[in-house]
């Protein structure tokens, strides 16, 4: 592999301990996958290597790294436990790993080898049977959802059988023994769930030394990729497997970890060298994807969290242009601007090949030109206003990680709601509505609007059904994601808000289906080019040409969830830093209301700044306001 010389040590180091501390862009996967070509061609046997990664795409893509080794095809007949001549080493996820192990050791836990794996609906389905055969009353058993999140935070490590009862108001005891009942109706359905795939293989390693000795000797070197998002029970995983070894190779950036909200425990990364004193640690600083501009501009963000190993990311890439910063007036005002500028692009972009290029080259370079631009944003509620505004503008457009807004379980309840009280014939809503409400709930509902439906505001039809059938409440009782889906309720009420008739509200919505999409205006580009729109946390190890970060507000990005304590504030900057070195040639930060603390802290002379609200406002005017709360 072509590597540059921090790759090289890093690719080449002893068996010492070693961690790889590789910033941003810095090509921490090819690293890793040459560490790994390395051993094997230093002799070590390719299927005594484990490398371990956090997504199937991470895992792809270092098998097609070595794969131009033709290290899969390196035969070993002298392996204990193995009868193939042709092996690999093992790569791919915590959770494919942990399937491995199981489907040998089985046995050990009271299943066979042909368990089925159950994914979080089948595991609500278990809770909610669970609750239902303990208690009667109905609301009670609605709170499945939140007893089985507190078995996963439990059974993950995140916190205790005392603290998950207490966060659900319940007895100790009382949780403890539908804790059980659930993992003895797991056992009977010859089951794990999700969360099994590495706690259970840590309750086997744990529980029996001979089969973890087994496995000690057969694993002989351990590499980890992305090891700043270790949660506890992995952590535990990965050190009951290396033992006493010195074998092991980790690669991550302390500066890119973001997943804390569920359960990934900063110090692991921070304590390796307190794990293995012995440890080598080589950073990777040369970042290969994006311009010095945005480069310097994220460099400055990041220092101003303490908790980091500090590192100093540098490029060759020219300075490209400028961080431009927006400030519009409210999120639509935000979304339109956007929109307006992704089809400026796309049609400057075929004006100057119309010329001299074919049409069938036209709508390539169109496609990549969509292809290369992304719109991140904090929450996925913020969607809707970006998807509302492609779609006038007839830009395509795809979500990753989500539904589209209007396809959201609780938008399509309200909105079922609202087309029920402006057409009593609609069978469709009623239906929808009395089986995800209950017909109880949907009853109080209609006797609510009974005569004045149509003559009310589309906000407070929404407001009587959501206070007449306690739908906040259904939602917090029912889904695993109760906060994301309130705040996309209360995106659909500030949008109806605008409107003072309930069938131009009914039509809108209606006219904004993503079907409308396929007619769009850009006749030259394919449907399957779209500007892909996904939340920060989904985009962590992507990279596009352009990037646009939407709501670059305070309460935003920082989360007003997460001002508690300068730890969450840091993990807020972090995002932000993710977010920023998505972009390989253009970066716009769009905010309205009170600018994120974030944009203070990028410098001046990297800014174009563009107000839509305040002819002659410059940049250096946010330093003036106060905007944020001050952390002890």
């Amino acid at each position: 592999m072509d590597l540059n010389p921090q790759q090289k040590l890093a690719v080449q180091a002893d068996d010492k301990p070693l961690l790889i501390v590789a910033g941003a862009g810095t090509g921490k996967t090819r690293t890793l996958a040459g560490r790994l070509a390395y051993l094997i061609e230093r002799g070590v046997p390719a299927e005594r290597i484990v490398a371990i990664t956090f997504t199937n795409k991470a895992a792809n893509e270092m098998r097609s790294r070595i794969s131009t080794h033709n290290l899969e095809q390196i035969t070993n007949n002298n392996v204990i436990g193995y009868r193939s001549s042709v092996v690999s080493p093992f790569i791919g996820t915590f959770h494919s790993f942990g399937a491995k192990i199981l489907r040998k050791e089985a046995k050990l836990l009271g299943r066979n080898s042909n368990f089925v794996i159950f994914d979080d609906s089948d595991s609500l389905q278990i809770a909610k049977k669970i609750i239902k055969s303990i208690l009667s009353d109905k609301d009670v058993r609605s709170g499945a959802a939140a007893m089985y999140n507190g078995i996963s935070r439990v059974k993950n490590g995140i916190e205790g059988i005392q603290s998950a009862a207490s966060g659900l108001n319940l007895d100790e005891k009382f949780f403890g023994k539908i804790f059980l009942r659930y993992e003895k109706e797991l056992q009977k359905n010859n089951a794990f769930d999700f969360d099994d795939l590495i706690v259970k293989v840590v309750e086997i390693f744990k529980n029996n030394p001979k089969v973890l000795e087994k496995y000690r000797r057969r694993f002989h070197h351990i590499l980890v990729d992305e090891y700043q998002d270790l949660n506890n029970k992995q952590y535990e995983l990965i050190r009951l497997l290396v033992g006493d070894s010195p074998r092991i190779s980790v690669v991550g950036d302390d500066q890119q970890m973001i997943y804390g909200f569920r359960g990934s425990n900063y110090r692991i990364f921070m304590d390796f060298e307190n794990d293995w004193p012995e440890a080598n640690v080589i950073l990777l600083e040369e970042n290969y994807r994006s311009t010095s501009n945005i480069i310097k501009a994220a460099s400055a963000l990041i220092s101003n969290n303490v908790n980091q190993k500090p590192k100093e990311l540098w490029t060759k890439n020219d300075s490209g242009e400028p961080i431009a910063i927006i400030e519009a007036s409210d999120e639509d005002d935000e979304a339109e601007w956007i929109a307006d500028k992704i089809e400026s692009r796309i049609m400057n972009n075929e004006l100057r090949m119309k010329n001299n290029i074919n049409e069938k080259s036209i709508i390539h370079n169109s496609q990549f030109t969509i292809l290369s631009t992304a719109v991140l944003y904090r929450t996925n509620a913020q969607s809707r206003a970006i998807e509302q505004a492609l779609i006038e503008k007839g830009i395509p457009y795809q979500i990753f990680g989500g539904l589209r807004f209007y396809e959201r379980k609780e938008i399509k309840d309200i909105v079922a709601a609202l087309r029920y009280a402006q057409n009593r014939k609609d069978e469709v809503s009623r239906e929808r509505l009395e089986k995800n409400i209950t017909k109880s709930r949907f009853a109080k509902f209609a006797a609510r609007i009974e005569g004045n439906e149509k003559t009310l505001p589309p906000a407070k039809l929404m407001q009587n059904f959501l206070e007449s059938t306690g739908y906040i409440d259904v939602v917090e009782r029912t889904s695993t994601n109760a906060e994301e889906r309130r705040e996309n309720i209360a995106e659909l009420l500030h949008f109806a808000s605008g409107f003072g008739d309930l069938r131009a509200f009914l039509e809108q919505v209606a006219l904004l289906q993503p079907t409308d999409v396929a007619t769009n205006k850009l006749s030259v580009i394919s449907n399957q080019s779209s500007v892909n729109l996904m939340t920060i946390h989904l985009a962590k190890g992507l990279e596009f040409n352009k990037v646009f970060v939407a709501g670059c507000n305070e309460g935003l990005l920082p989360h007003n969830r997460s001002l508690k304590n300068a730890w969450e504030v840091e993990e807020e900057r972090r995002l932000m830093y993710v977010a920023m070195t998505r972009a390989m040639k253009e970066l716009f930060l769009s905010f309205y209301d009170i600018p994120s603390r974030f944009l203070g802290e990028v410098p001046e002379e990297l800014v174009k700044f563009e107000s839509l609200v305040s002819e002659g406002r410059n940049f250096s005017d946010l330093d003036n306001e106060e905007r944020y709360i001050t952390l002890d």
